[in-house]
């Protein structure tokens, strides 16, 4: 579907949305993850690795202690991870959720719950969550090659538990990690000329 949207300054813009199907391979395992596998505890430790509120005073505990350990490499690691999350989060929230037709399993399928307070939206590609997470570890990891044996691991538990909060499905998550991964490179790559 194609729209032209004239704005104030008399300028044209083409619109695209883009439709982003559901493969039914991606929706048994979307209700495997979201909905067989449910249990209550593993429910409220799913809860708890979804929200990002929750991981702020932790996060900011080992930036902490890398910054006393080797505070300019702690300092480019956190621009780094810092300026391609928010990139990417911006993009996906701003330009590519707009525009893509993919709506939240939750949202989507009545027999799948949504979980949580972090699943308000009603688009699900990319995920923001993975996006961001995985921006951060590839951030530290370029400069604390050891981090990436904790914050890889940690980005992909994020990432299992939008799909188990009925936020996302497999592809979203996997894109999510992608364009925050592409971001990473794209500006260390940049600041690697200077």
């Amino acid at each position: 579907m194609h729209k032209i949207v004239a704005n104030t300054s008399l300028s044209i813009h083409f619109c695209t949305m883009i439709n982003l199907p559901v493969s039914a391979s991606e929706k048994k395992l979307t209700y495997l993850i979201a909905r067989k596998s449910s249990q209550r505890k593993l429910d409220d430790f799913m809860i708890m690795v979804s929200d990002p509120y929750r991981w702020l005073l932790p996060t900011l505990a080992v930036t902490m202690v890398l910054i006393y350990i080797n505070w300019e490499s702690s300092l480019m690691a956190l621009l780094l991870g810092g300026l391609s999350a928010g990139i990417a989060d911006s993009l996906n929230s701003r330009f590519i959720k707009k525009h893509t037709n993919r709506i939240r399993p939750g949202k989507q399928f009545a027999d799948i719950r949504t979980l949580g307070t972090m699943n308000k939206g009603k688009k699900s590609f990319p995920s923001n969550h993975a996006s961001n997470t995985m921006a951060f570890a590839l951030g530290f990891g370029l400069f604390f090659p050891i981090a990436m044996w904790l914050l890889i691991p940690l980005s992909i538990l994020v990432g299992y538990s939008r799909v188990y909060c009925g936020a996302h499905f497999p592809l979203d998550v996997l894109a999510g990690w992608a364009h925050g991964a592409f971001w990473v490179f794209i500006i260390f790559n940049i600041a690697s000329l200077f």
